[in-house]
């Protein structure tokens, strides 16, 4: 699942080391396996994240 991941911040895509990738890869797979009625096997999944406006 964690072949490839792609982090842009405004634009920009960020370079992730090997680590980073797994971390992310390890906490989003989790979540998304705890949550029901999700089919598997995954193929893709996506998160967006929008800053706030203060």
């Amino acid at each position: 699942m964690a072949d490839k991941i792609t982090i842009k911040v405004n634009g920009r895509t960020i370079a992730l080391n090997p680590f980073v990738r797994r971390i992310i890869s390890s906490v989003v797979m989790a979540a998304v396996g705890s949550l029901d009625k999700i089919p598997q096997p995954w193929e893709k999944i996506e998160i967006t994240l929008t800053a706030e406006k203060k």
